[in-house]
């Protein structure tokens, strides 16, 4: 086993290298693929590949080599960067973005894979780079999906002026397309960020939800993902409602597959929040998030819960001395004063926090002592949770692994955060301002794929 107490176990990620966004998920012949992008060199000097990983159950991943790699004088010749991928009659097709130094965008590339999504052959340009006159600054990042018997693409942009957009473009074939503009205005509300990168849609009957990752040019403020909500009208979306799609600071580019069989799941990629060198150090950087079902709720917030398959990772239930993997399950009802807290402490005097707010229906997460290492980031995070105002109740699970914790509500919040304790587990669990009804139930997790810094699944890439 590694001595690295804050490597993943079951969160997917190779041993080494960087791994940013998650990329592609599709499902052929019953079995998840799982695409992200990953440079072998955790300092992210090489060029990006797409990683790639598999599993049978969402739970447990067989580890690949990578399914597509640039081509030396290819459009792709620096990077094979964000996509997604679609099933046709002739194989597995991948959307993606071409890295080229010195080329102002991300050219728009398709590639096929006819053995099952283990290899992608060379790529080719199906969509036009934007016009000079367009002014677009930054352009990237395809999302492909079929319906009405047609295939529509997003593409990311961002233009000087104008703002962020997710551009539109139609095919009845896959390789001529026709661009339409942007799907989603700016507005008050949906005017964040210079650029969005990773558009995502997924439709919920008459209602649709615009994913898009918010990224600053000057990197001025936190890059965040965002549901823009509402009706489709022609080509465009009528936005309803505009919120943060997780309240935590390291979740980003969120990648969806519209149709997960229990309806649409969502992976992000897990930021690191701790200085570059000490993950040079380490010899990793980045994971990616445990799957989440989404939902629509009644007033057009989009909803997301850990999927039912991570049940699975359960082991016997434990005490208040935990490991470095393992899941809280609280059910809560009849609160009306003390805040309930929930702390993991080391027996270095390090702290995370986790409390809910009764008084305000809010939920807080505080990092700010839960490291002694000065290259750890700090600060508390707080969403609203404004149902417990008037129910006195609330569910809540968290997962822990190694230096990440998924938060998820029983009301569809969520909130991903990174910590770095120095002092390795076992940690202690503590409970406060708890009532004679609440149900606390606490599992170790089992480690799905990895001994040491190689994975106990098949294969590697």
């Amino acid at each position: 086993m590694s001595a690295d107490h804050h490597f993943p176990r079951y969160h997917p990620r190779p041993p080494t290298g960087y791994v940013n966004d998650p990329n592609g998920p599709v499902r052929i012949d019953g079995r998840w693929h799982l695409y992200f992008q990953y440079t072998h060199d955790t300092a992210h000097t090489g060029s990006v590949v797409w990683g790639h990983a598999s599993s049978a159950d969402l739970v447990s991943w067989r580890y690949h080599r990578p399914a597509m790699s640039p081509q030396p004088y290819g459009a792709d010749r620096n990077g094979c960067w964000s996509g997604n991928t679609v099933l046709t009659d002739d194989g597995v097709v991948a959307f993606y973005s071409g890295m080229r130094q010195g080329h102002r965008y991300q050219s728009v590339l398709s590639a096929l894979s006819t053995d099952g999504g283990e290899s992608f052959g060379p790529p080719h340009q199906v969509v036009a780079d934007p016009e000079p006159s367009e002014q677009v600054e930054q352009f990237r990042d395809p999302f492909v999906w079929r319906e009405g018997g047609r295939w529509s693409m997003l593409v990311g942009a961002g233009a000087v002026p104008g703002g962020p957009s997710a551009r539109l473009y139609t095919s009845d074939d896959l390789e001529k397309w026709a661009y339409h503009g942007s799907f989603a205005t700016p507005d008050e509300r949906t005017g964040l960020g210079d650029m969005w990168e990773c558009p995502q849609l997924v439709s919920f009957g008459d209602h649709e939800a615009l994913l898009v990752s918010a990224y600053e040019f000057d990197r001025s403020a936190a890059n965040r993902v965002l549901a823009v909500t509402g009706r489709r009208s022609g080509h465009e979306l009528i936005p309803e409602r505009v919120g943060k799609v997780d309240a935590g600071p390291d979740f980003y580019a969120a990648s969806v597959l519209r149709e997960g069989g229990d309806g649409p799941i969502m992976w992000g990629w897990v930021t690191e929040s701790r200085a570059a060198d000490w993950t040079h150090e380490a010899d990793w950087s980045g994971m990616i998030s445990l799957p989440r079902t989404v939902s629509l709720t009644p007033d057009g917030r989009l909803a997301s819960a850990p999927v039912e398959a991570l049940t699975g990772l359960r082991q016997e239930e434990i005490g208040r001395s935990v490991p470095a993997q393992f899941e809280v399950e609280l059910e809560l009802s009849g609160h009306r004063g003390e805040p309930t807290r929930m702390s993991l402490g080391t027996s270095a005097g390090e702290r995370l926090d986790v409390v809910v707010d009764w008084a305000t229906g809010q939920v807080s997460i505080d990092r700010d002592q839960a490291s002694r290492d000065p290259r750890a980031e700090g600060g508390s995070y707080t969403f609203d949770e404004p149902e417990i105002l008037s129910t006195s109740t609330m569910s809540l699970r968290w997962f822990v692994d190694g230096s990440v914790g998924e938060l998820f509500t029983g009301s569809g919040r969520s909130a991903t955060v990174r910590f770095y304790p120095t002092e390795p587990p076992p940690w202690t669990l503590s409970l406060s301002g708890l009532t004679a009804t609440d149900e606390v139930h606490v599992w170790r997790l089992w480690e799905s794929g990895h001994a040491g810094r190689r994975t106990r699944s098949e294969g590697c890439p």
